[in-house]
């Protein structure tokens, strides 16, 4: 996948690594190294169809239960009120 220019905003994208966060069943699960286009202007994350799959199975995998993360850490919650 190469773009090169946003959708969104017409900036410059350039691949690399992001970090995915998504709620799964109460949990806060951070998916590390996934592949995009990011854009430098406005932050827009732009995903393969292969990488959203490679995704969607590993959460599949983890509401199953059948895959134990790589490593656990605590994450502080705030409210804003």
């Amino acid at each position: 996948m190469k773009l090169g220019i946003c959708p969104i905003c017409g900036g410059a994208t350039k691949e690399g690594l992001v970090d995915i966060t998504e709620s799964v069943k109460g949990k806060i699960v951070l998916i590390r190294d996934v592949k995009a286009e990011v854009c430098s202007q406005c932050g827009e994350r732009i995903y393969s169809s292969s990488e959203i799959k490679k995704v969607e199975a590993l959460l599949k995998k983890v509401k199953e239960g059948t895959i134990k993360p790589k490593e656990t850490k605590k994450a502080e919650v705030y409210l804003v009120s």
